[in-house]
């Protein structure tokens, strides 16, 4: 499980990390001191996932509410729920009275300052009761994959790829706003994969949940992605598709670019 607090107090992150730390010792937790270090972590490619996030919205300076926000915004540009998803946002303020309404209804918790050490356990368990609950529910709900990148290995959930690539030896994996290159065999991750997935061409694997349009020649997905499908592939994509997004005993009809 891995925790961020964000607070430009040093006092009070050490407070907080020696609490997280006594209720569970095995969590990897980071410190930011502004909502800028921790926005610039979020926009990292290689970032660790953040599944708690302890936020002072009543930070001094140009801070204060701007981190919160723009959280919020990425959230909403990626189409994830404001609420009942990872990271489990729990905002610290010295004046609650002082909190709209919208961060009201997305945190999941919040706590006040001085925070006693009563009312972060309560809330701490929680949070970890949900983080629990998501993650399990996340697990049957979606598969994951594991690739692996030079040494390491990274773990990538099968509703976030929007297609596959092979290029030469490896395998390019398109997902929201990033492309990672990885060892693996498009064939292996089409067998993998499974239902929701299909071989347009030697070279591309699509996730037809992502798919925005497609002619004969192409299909075009929702990150923008243009790709050549194989003009023996078309017939059988067409039928699958339109399997997919068609509930049952519903006529079909053709989505074309």
């Amino acid at each position: 499980m891995n925790i961020a607090v964000c607070d430009d107090e040093e006092k009070v992150r050490v407070y907080i990390r020696k609490r997280i730390e006594m209720q569970s010792e095995h969590s990897r937790i980071m410190e930011f001191s502004s909502g800028g270090a921790l926005l610039a972590y979020w926009q990292q490619k290689d970032r660790e996932r953040i599944d708690i996030l302890f936020l002072d919205i009543s930070m001094a300076g140009a801070d204060k509410m701007e981190t919160a926000e723009q959280i919020l915004k990425w959230k909403e540009a990626r189409k994830e729920p404001l609420w009942g998803e990872l990271p489990l946002l729990i905002f610290v303020t010295s004046s609650p009275e002082c909190m709209p309404k919208s961060f009201a209804d997305t945190a999941f918790q919040y706590l006040v300052k001085p925070v006693s050490g009563r009312a972060f356990e309560e809330v701490f368990a929680q949070a970890v009761r949900e983080y629990r609950h998501l993650t399990a529910r996340k697990r049957t709900e979606s598969k994951e994959i594991t690739v692996r990148i030079g040494n390491k290995t990274r773990t990538i959930m099968a509703d976030d790829i929007y297609f596959i690539e092979s290029s030469n030896r490896k395998i390019i994996v398109s997902i929201q706003d990033e492309e990672i290159e990885c060892y693996g065999k498009i064939g292996e991750m089409e067998n993998e994969l499974g239902q929701g997935f299909f071989r347009i061409h030697k070279g591309y694997l699509v996730n037809m949940e992502h798919v925005d349009r497609y002619s004969r020649s192409e299909v075009l997905m929702k990150n923008g992605g243009r790709l050549l499908i194989s003009k023996y592939k078309y017939p059988d994509f067409i039928k699958a598709y339109l399997a997919y997004i068609s509930p049952p005993d519903n006529g079909l009809s053709e989505n074309g670019i």
